[in-house]
């Protein structure tokens, strides 16, 4: 009977683990598979893989097309609501879109998670030169302006000397020349009013627009904005 209900399980488990495996086949890159292609990338047969989209199309997960392929149904953008009202993206959303406006750089937030920076929102500069992260991107912690913040005002939250510390005192990372060396990012934490850590807001844009009277104008500005969200 234990062996019974166990595998009973074990299946569900399974059954759960290829449904999100077929959603995150989903890119911005390629948004649309066929029943085929899903086969090919996973390795399932046609009829575990029509099955599972058949599941995920009556609960509105991904929705078929007139030629038959699939794209993400309308529950992912209910899902995405969701997300944005719990992240307080209500909030950052137009703040971003602000900075965007004033400085003519490109702004983004972003957030830890997993030991990855995900970068939850981005509005991109209108120049032409810009650095093309999109939202949803998951990138290394340890790297770039945005996750320097997010280590120094979580994991290293409590280093009482060095670079972490350096960082809080500061309260901004200026990263020039580390993923590209045409881009500077210059990054800032956004706090709650009980002083909790939320996530980091990034100017980034080209070097060659950038100089030490540039980074006083944008420290200024991202803290002028930083003062309109309200969070407890």
């Amino acid at each position: 009977m234990k062996y019974m209900k166990s595998r009973s399980i074990d299946m569900k488990y399974n059954a759960i683990e290829k449904c999100l495996q077929i959603l995150s086949m989903f890119s911005l890159d390629k948004n649309e598979f066929s029943i085929k292609e899903v086969c090919d990338q996973l390795n399932f047969n046609v009829s575990t893989a029509y099955r599972i989209l058949c599941t995920l199309e009556e609960y509105g997960y991904v929705s078929r097309l007139q030629s038959k392929n699939y794209v993400l149904g309308t529950q992912a953008l209910y899902l995405s609501a969701i997300y944005t009202q719990s992240n307080h993206l209500e909030q950052i959303r137009p703040i971003v879109d602000r900075i965007r406006d004033i400085s003519g750089e490109t702004a983004s937030f972003f957030v830890e998670e997993d030991d990855k920076r995900i970068c939850l929102y981005r509005a991109h500069s209108r120049d032409e030169i810009r650095h093309n992260i999109e939202q949803g991107s998951r990138l290394e912690l340890n790297r770039g302006a945005s996750g320097r913040i997010i280590l120094a005002y979580g994991k290293r939250q409590s280093d009482k000397k060095g670079f972490y510390k350096d960082i809080r005192d500061h309260g901004y990372y200026l990263s020039i020349n580390e993923h590209n060396p045409s881009l500077f990012a210059l990054a800032v934490p956004v706090l709650s009013n009980s002083d909790k850590f939320v996530g980091a807001i990034v100017i980034s844009g080209p070097i060659t627009r950038f100089h030490e009277k540039q980074k006083i104008v944008l420290l200024n500005l991202l803290r002028d904005q930083l003062n309109n969200i309200e969070m407890p």
